[in-house]
């Protein structure tokens, strides 16, 4: 089995960060698995530099055949057309980031505008209960498979040593991309005494010092899928406080106590009771976000299981390549161009590995040679998947 895994280019938030953490477990697992960045023309290095970590493979086109898995989370699905001898796995991460992709083309009383229900090599995973509600009530698939996420190791890291040493302020979070205008009028009306700050502009560990300092994160986004963002901020030791949409109206996906959602922000006062509540009383009211905290921690090892699950459903899904008889006279120079291949490959491998590994130290003056090893190594895996695309084509 081989897996594409398909993703946007140097883009860098929580849905690619998952399809990278995806590809790094399966190679892990001994699966032979490569990203595909379908909108990289003319992109040096399409791998966000925050990715380069999961030291994932990378191809320009995903190669179709019987034992090829095609994973395109719900952004990427106009791409699947691309697999006919394969399986296609899609991912819904997200429902709300379906619409907003193919908001021409998709509405809610037509939404299978891809003909998903009769694609028999299509396999569902869902990232959250929100999701496989949305798929199995809207396209009459038998309920997906799930396939959920985990918090940025760094950050789990982080949150268990420092959550403890920063003094509490009267301090609240908000992503400022996400429903700010259901908030700003909260926000305007607040006390004084209370600092809001928006979760913009900071690097990953630098977030999660704020929220080790914070009382409390208020999100009333549209919740598209399991957020990570009120998730991290639980495990620094946030209070949470949500709305109910999307994935925050179900407690599978956003397991804080249900008082601490609220039905209309529009009601001011009643949201301000709230807030004042759990950032004067925030040592008391902690304590009731303990079993939250404690999901939040186990969803690594919950993904880990489901991964387990999902690779076996695709082992089965996916056929073994039929054996291809090549010329006797053609085997011998086909073996030997292969052999030289693969030689290559692994030396440009290295120098690449040597590179970044000295970029990611600090030595900025290696970018370059980062790069250069970079593309000399797509050139070795290009030629490669030539001779697979012919084998492919042969089947």
């Amino acid at each position: 089995m081989r897996v594409f895994i398909l993703a946007p280019a140097n883009v860098a938030t929580g849905g690619p960060e998952l399809l990278h953490q995806f590809a790094r477990c399966l190679t892990k697992r001994g699966i032979e698995t490569y990203m595909v960045y379908p909108d990289a023309d003319g992109i040096n290095c399409p791998v966000p530099e925050v990715y380069w970590k999961y030291d994932n493979r990378y191809v320009s086109q995903y190669i179709d055949s019987g034992d090829s898995v095609l994973v395109l989370p719900e952004t990427q699905i106009h791409h699947i057309d691309l697999c006919q001898k394969g399986t296609a796995m899609v991912w819904w991460l997200s429902v709300n980031n379906y619409f907003r992709s193919y908001k021409s083309l998709v509405t809610e009383s037509s939404p299978d505008v891809f003909r998903l229900k009769l694609r028999k090599n299509v396999v569902h995973f869902a990232q959250s209960h929100y999701a496989k509600m949305f798929v199995t009530q809207h396209f009459g698939i038998t309920p997906p498979s799930p396939l959920k996420d985990f918090i940025n190791d760094d950050i789990m890291e982080f949150a268990a040593f420092h959550q403890k040493t920063y003094e509490r302020k009267k301090l609240c979070l908000y992503n400022p991309s996400k429903g700010y205008h259901h908030l700003e009028p909260v926000i305007r009306a607040c006390r004084n005494d209370i600092r809001w700050e928006p979760l913009s502009g900071y690097q990953p560990l630098e977030m999660a010092g704020l929220m080790c300092q914070a009382r409390l994160y208020v999100d009333f986004g549209d919740h598209p899928g399991k957020d990570r963002i009120p998730r991290e901020a639980a495990v620094c030791g946030c209070c949470i406080l949500t709305n109910r949409r999307g994935s925050a109206a179900y407690q599978e996906d956003v397991g804080i106590p249900e008082t601490y959602k609220i039905e209309d922000t529009g009601q001011i006062d009643a949201v301000l009771e709230k807030i004042y509540d759990l950032v004067d009383h925030y040592g008391e009211r902690i304590h009731e976000y303990s079993a939250y905290r404690n999901a939040v921690r186990a969803e690594k090892m919950e993904f880990l299981a489901d991964m387990d699950s999902a690779i076996a459903v695709l082992r089965e899904r996916a056929t073994e390549h039929e054996h291809v008889e090549i010329p006797k006279d053609d085997r011998e120079n086909h073996d030997r161009m292969l052999s030289l291949l693969e030689s290559s490959a692994g030396q440009v491998e290295h120098l690449f590995s040597q590179a970044r590994n000295a970029c990611l130290k600090g030595r900025a003056d290696v970018t370059d040679r980062l790069l250069a090893a970079d593309y000399a190594m797509q050139v070795v895996r290009e030629s490669l998947y030539a001779e697979l695309a012919v084998l492919a084509d042969l089947e």
